[in-house]
């Protein structure tokens, strides 16, 4: 199967306690951020769709008290999480989980 590009977007991934800027690409195989050239941190994460447990949405808090909703946590099959800053993390959650069906589908 010939990996497919779905949805693309800014987004910021934590790492270390540290938001690393960069784009999310979502495809029907991974879940692939690409940090700006700007970053001290440049390593790319990618992420096998059958890796993924779970999609959450989340809140990030400003000076640790007012809640933002513009999370996205990815829980891995081994109980990592990722959390991602997203615009319209909605669509994002929408978009993941409908590549997990697919791939589901397409593999049975």
């Amino acid at each position: 199967m010939k990996e497919k590009a779905i949805k693309s977007g800014n987004g910021n991934l934590f790492r270390n306690g540290v938001a690393v800027g960069g784009k999310l690409h979502l495809t029907s195989e991974h879940i692939y951020h690409m940090p700006h050239a700007m970053n001290l941190n440049r390593r790319q994460t990618e992420i096998a769709l059958w890796d993924v447990a779970s999609v959450n949405l989340i809140s990030h808090h400003m000076m640790k008290m007012i809640p933002i909703p513009n999370g996205l946590e990815i829980i891995l099959q081994d109980g990592e999480s990722l959390q991602f800053v997203v615009n319209g993390r909605k669509r994002w959650k929408r978009e993941i989980e409908r590549a997990l069906e697919k791939m589901e589908q397409e593999t049975t």
